[in-house]
């Protein structure tokens, strides 16, 4: 009975020592393999981070916003030393007196001028209308067309209308002061004024100024050399 008892005893450590042993060898394993699959997923995420480092670097060379910029200054208008004989600004001289009747209301259109403004460094329109005893001097924009200023003085003159084509059209006007005249046109007027109506010409030729006045009825070509 001892010597069973005994041998049972042992057959039992013995099992223990082997699931012991299974167990250990299992836990190994499954550390193993936990450890590859940390070491998988570490190698799965480092190629995303650098991804994600190369597509901010795209986006920031793609950006429009940060490729854009502003127009080169003087774009998209005539310069401060166009030659009005052969540029036009956006703004025609017909849509220029429009614009300041809405301002002035029905009047007199008795004077419109184009001219460069330094002050602030644009080109303008400035037209004159007579309504009742006020004299509205109003500015307009020439690429814009909208209106900067006005101003407004209380009168007795009694003045005639303008009129851009008839007697006597801008374009032949200018033909007429051309034939008088060299260098680049820099502004131009017509005005009614004591009874009549001329158009003026201001011609620059390297430094040097002519003014030429044509008559609108007559057609006469009066010049003022500087």
């Amino acid at each position: 009975m001892k010597t069973k008892i005994t041998a049972t005893t042992a057959a039992a450590g013995a099992l223990a020592v082997a699931f012991a042993l299974a167990g250990c060898s299992g836990t190994d394993e499954e550390q193993n393999q936990g450890g590859g699959e940390q070491s998988q997923a570490a190698e799965t995420t480092a190629p995303a981070e650098e991804s994600s480092d190369d597509d901010s670097g795209d986006d920031t060379d793609d950006d429009p916003g940060e490729q854009s910029s502003a127009p080169a200054e003087g774009s998209g208008g005539l310069a401060p030393d166009a030659d009005l004989s052969s540029e036009s600004p956006s703004v025609s001289p017909e849509d220029a007196i429009s614009a300041a009747q809405k301002e002035a209301g029905n009047g007199t259109v008795h004077a419109i001028e184009l001219d460069y403004d330094r002050r602030d460094a644009a080109w303008q329109y400035e037209v004159k209308i007579l309504k009742d005893s006020t004299d509205h001097d109003i500015s307009v924009d020439a690429e814009t067309g909208e209106v900067v200023d006005t101003e407004k003085d209380s009168t007795d003159d009694k003045e005639g209308s303008i009129d851009l084509t008839d007697p006597l059209s801008f374009d032949d006007a200018l033909k007429l002061a051309a034939d008088k005249s060299d260098g680049q046109l820099t502004s131009w007027k017509l005005e009614h004024d004591d009874g009549r109506a001329e158009y003026q010409f201001d011609f620059d030729d390297n430094g040097e100024g002519t003014e030429v006045t044509v008559d609108v009825d007559s057609k006469k070509v009066t010049v003022d050399d500087d």
